[in-house]
This record gives C-alpha cells, sequence and structure tokens, in this order.
C-alpha cells in the first residue's frame, strides 16, 4: 500500500464537515437531503463531501426504493470504532514529559526558520 493512499483517507477524515457526515452515518443510513437537514450544511456542501468520501472509500450510495442512500463501507466502522478506542487510551499529549519545555522553544524555532 502506498503512503498517498494513507494521506488520502486520513486528510479525508481531517475536515469538519466530512467527519461529521462520517459521525452521522455511523449511525444510520441516510440522503444528502437529509444529512443537510441533520447537520444544517448547505446540500451542495453535502454532495462535494460525500463526493470526497466516496473517493477515499469511505462511504458509498446504493439506491433504495428510488432514493441514493449513503452508507458507510463495511469495515469502516469499526476501524472508526478502534480508532476511538486508541485515543481514549494513548497518553495525552499535554501530559508527555518535555512537552512544556518544547512548547515554549516552538515560537523560537519559527522565528528563526522565518528569517532564513
Amino acid at each position: 500500500m502506498e503512503r498517498s493512499e494513507y494521506r488520502d483517507f486520513f486528510s479525508t477524515l481531517a475536515n469538519h464537515s466530512r467527519m461529521a457526515i462520517v459521525q452521522l452515518l455511523r449511525r444510520h443510513s441516510a440522503t444528502v437531503t437529509q444529512i443537510a437537514e441533520s447537520l444544517e450544511y448547505e446540500q451542495s456542501r453535502v454532495s462535494h463531501s460525500l463526493a470526497r468520501l466516496q473517493r477515499a472509500g469511505i462511504v458509498v450510495c446504493r439506491w433504495e426504493q428510488k432514493r441514493k442512500m449513503f452508507h458507510l463501507v463495511e469495515g469502516v466502522a469499526p476501524l472508526l470504532q478502534e480508532i476511538e478506542s486508541y485515543l481514549e487510551r494513548r497518553p495525552k499529549p499535554g501530559h508527555a514529559p518535555g512537552r512544556e519545555a518544547a512548547e515554549r522553544a516552538w515560537p523560537v524555532a519559527a522565528y528563526a526558520a522565518q528569517a532564513k
């Protein structure tokens, strides 16, 4: 598997709108209109987000009773659950040893890089 596939998958989920849609689809399948109404988004925003989610292999669309219903691809929901479990049990970034010193040094490093 290429690194670009990882990057595409996770960058797709990094967008707030797309992640909100994914969280909604974890609970139930929905049409574009249902998603837009639930999240109070414009339909065009939902359509663009769904297209990106489909290209990343996260969402699939099926016709059901004359309606296009969007679902998570099989296997995505358990993967997201596993990621959430990991995030809950991992050491929190603010509690890492040496974190404060690194954060204090960050502005200096940023200014030094700009000066070059």
